[in-house]
């Protein structure tokens, strides 16, 4: 993979959430925000995408947004790969674990996607169906938004500190190996593009980007104040508006 080189400073590497960060919530691109991206990149910045999504969602969305990164962390690190879909990095779930949350799901009445690498499939209360193997990104557990929510308690509560176990959105949680973490992602991304982390700008909106922020040096949190990642050291706020010309401001001065 050719990775482009600043001719002045070096290296600088911009990771960014989509969902709520350069996609607002509808999954529409966030006007000027792939514009900006694309002047960065040509000046020498190195772009990738930080996401909860699967790759093959990241890409129909980066499609739209027209600036496409070097590398995808997906499913929140669980995937890492190229532009080309070769992947760099796999952090499945163990297959015994991930065996036990299907089975306690299907038993709850929730159903269950399984994501084989980056390939869904469905398991479904009294359907059958393959267990989760050995090489599952994450599991999707999805069904009436009240069952799920008692779900996640006892799930989190059962799994603390052997699995991740998250709220996607009402009716829907996702279970993680435990090591899955965006900013090790961003941490993985930076060494293999040999950013140092002092050229690291991270930008995303909500709880689940607060690891990548925090790995990065510039943090760039989406939103309005008073903001979930305000706690951050030196972080910038930055509403949908004024995205395009923060991402300016904060990369280009490392260029």
């Amino acid at each position: 993979m050719a990775v482009p080189m600043s001719p002045s400073r070096g290296r600088v590497l911009l990771a960014c959430d989509l969902d709520g960060t350069l996609l607002d919530h509808d999954g529409v691109p966030v006007p000027g925000a792939g514009a900006a991206i694309t002047e960065l990149i040509a000046a020498g910045a190195l772009f990738t995408v930080c996401t909860g999504r699967p790759l093959q969602a990241a890409r129909r969305a980066v499609g739209a947004l027209g600036a496409e990164p070097l590398i995808y962390a997906c499913y929140h690190g669980a995937l890492v790969a190229e532009t080309s879909g070769k992947v760099l990095r796999h952090l499945p779930l163990p297959p015994r674990e991930a065996g036990q949350v299907a089975a306690q799901a299907l038993a709850a009445r929730v159903a269950v996607t399984v994501w084989d690498v980056d390939e869904p499939r469905e398991l479904k209360p009294d359907s059958g169906g393959a267990a989760p193997g050995d090489a599952v990104s994450r599991l999707v557990l999805h069904g009436e938004p009240g069952v799920v929510a008692r779900l996640l308690g006892r799930l989190r509560a059962e799994w603390a500190g052997r699995l991740r176990v998250e709220p996607i959105r009402p009716g829907f949680l996702g279970i993680f190996a435990p090591a899955v973490d965006k900013g090790d992602a961003l941490r993985f991304v930076a060494a293999r593009l040999g950013v140092p982390a002092e050229r690291t700008v991270a930008c995303g909106d909500g709880a689940a980007d607060e690891s990548l922020l925090a790995a990065a040096e510039v943090r760039i949190a989406v939103g309005e104040p008073p903001h979930v990642l305000g706690h951050l050291p030196d972080v910038v706020v930055a509403s949908w508006a004024r995205l395009p010309e923060t991402l300016r401001a904060q990369v280009l001065p490392l260029l």
